[in-house]
């Protein structure tokens, strides 16, 4: 028989203690290697070095002529150096002939510099003409040694780190990658990440409005915030508020996923079935890290191991799950993909309005950050209740309230989140 009291019995613990709790049971996932043609948003599983130097022939900058500097070191407008045009090099092509004083060679953007050559004028800086049935070309201006040529591993050398492990792939990474010869990339698996709520007033999105039904949206919220940070999120449904088919449930869903996230239910109603179900939960293969945590809104959040793997219990509310997961979520997300440190995120920001809901426990609430006058300012975003979701849209942000009786003046500096989103702090 379940005791029912002990739902009342919870021992809060502070944010900080609990992503320490978390991070503790984090699960270490394999490595694969993806094709480059499929590997962007994906985080690489171990330190990348290049394979060659960059460039690996001296490179022009422009298009121009490839000379001998001293043969223009003190060319004017008014007493050019002439030079004769021995060849020329499209991209892609090198020249069989070396460039001696008098002569220059016709060159391309990218192009292998020829031999002989240390310093490349571009077109405009010339004048060519024809001169007993020969190209040459007059050069006004002074050429300095090593203009306009990119030396050999300039830009990269052969063994150079080129990313390391953790690092998200993206456009210019995926260039670096291409360069380097990288056609299969070694990076972490994505976490396989079930999600399942609970609640017999959930309806499908696509079924009409009933008294006293709400539609499961927090199921699509969170499967978007799993894979907006690089998890693979599985739908397993909706579990009426009856403890041994939530029991069943989680325990199957269990062998497939590396995690489980449980929306509703964990709180001290008398149908919140997932307050029972981590309460009564025992065994060698189980661990209750928390049940209570001192922050507003999401308080009722729990988190357990079984079998090794974490299963979150999230508030039905979506404001509150939203929060939460941002917090507590995202950080283990983030770790088992490489990512060290992940909940030490926190920037320093100005509040434009002011907050005067007091509480004994810091609050986290959805924010609008912006950059203005070489300062980061946020602004609390209105319908902010942990039942109301409207204002996640705008949110860019997590402001933290610290607890105390008056809440938080216009102008005085707090500490926020930003979401990644739409600010990259990885």
């Amino acid at each position: 028989m379940i005791n029912r009291s002990k739902r009342f019995a919870r021992k809060a613990v502070k944010v900080d203690h609990a992503q320490n709790l978390i991070m503790q049971h984090v699960l270490q996932l394999e490595n694969e290697y993806t094709s480059i043609d499929s590997c962007l948003h994906r985080r690489i599983s171990e330190p990348l070095f290049s394979k060659d130097c960059m460039p690996h022939f001296r490179r022009s900058g422009l298009d121009g002529y490839a000379v001998w500097s001293k043969d223009a070191l003190f060319a004017t407008p008014q007493n050019p150096a002439c030079l004769r045009v021995i060849d020329e090099v499209p991209a892609g092509y090198t020249s069989n002939k070396q460039v001696v004083p008098g002569t220059a060679i016709r060159i391309m953007t990218g192009s292998a510099v020829p031999d002989g050559a240390d310093a490349v004028i571009m077109f405009e800086q010339t004048e060519e003409y024809q001169e007993e049935g020969q190209v040459s070309i007059r050069i006004k201006h002074k050429v300095a040694h090593g203009q306009n040529i990119t030396k050999v591993g300039d830009e990269i050398t052969t063994g150079q780190l080129l990313m390391g492990a953790g690092t998200r792939i993206g456009p210019g990474q995926i260039a670096l990658l291409a360069s380097m010869g990288y056609k299969e990339v070694p990076v972490f698996r994505r976490p396989v990440v079930g999600v399942l709520t609970t609640g017999s007033e959930l309806i499908s999105v696509g079924e009409p409005l009933q008294p006293g039904r709400i539609r499961n949206s927090n199921v699509y919220m969170l499967v978007a915030q799993i894979e907006q940070y690089g998890g693979l999120a599985v739908k397993i449904g909706t579990a009426p508020d009856d403890i041994d088919e939530v029991n069943r449930t989680i325990n199957n869903t269990l062998e497939e996923c590396d995690m489980l996230i449980v929306s509703g239910g964990v709180s001290v109603g008398d149908y919140d079935v997932m307050a029972d179900f981590f309460t009564t939960t025992s065994g060698n293969d189980t661990t209750l890290l928390f049940n209570k945590i001192a922050m507003r809104p999401g308080s009722p959040t729990t988190a357990a191991v079984i079998n090794n793997k974490l299963v979150f219990g999230l508030s039905g509310n979506p404001g509150a799950c939203f929060v939460s997961f941002e917090l507590l979520v995202r950080p283990v997300l983030l770790a088992m993909q490489g990512i060290e440190s992940p909940c030490k995120h926190y920037i320093q920001a100005i509040i434009t309005n002011d907050y005067d809901k007091g509480c004994p426990h810091d609050r986290y609430i959805r924010g609008r950050m912006i950059y203005s006058n070489e300062q980061v300012k946020v602004s609390v975003l209105e319908k902010n209740n942990s039942s109301m979701l409207i204002s996640i849209q705008d949110a860019n942000c997590i402001i933290m309230i610290p607890a105390g009786s008056k809440g938080i003046a216009a102008g005085q500096q707090v500490e926020v989140i930003p979401l990644p989103y739409e600010f990259t702090m990885y």
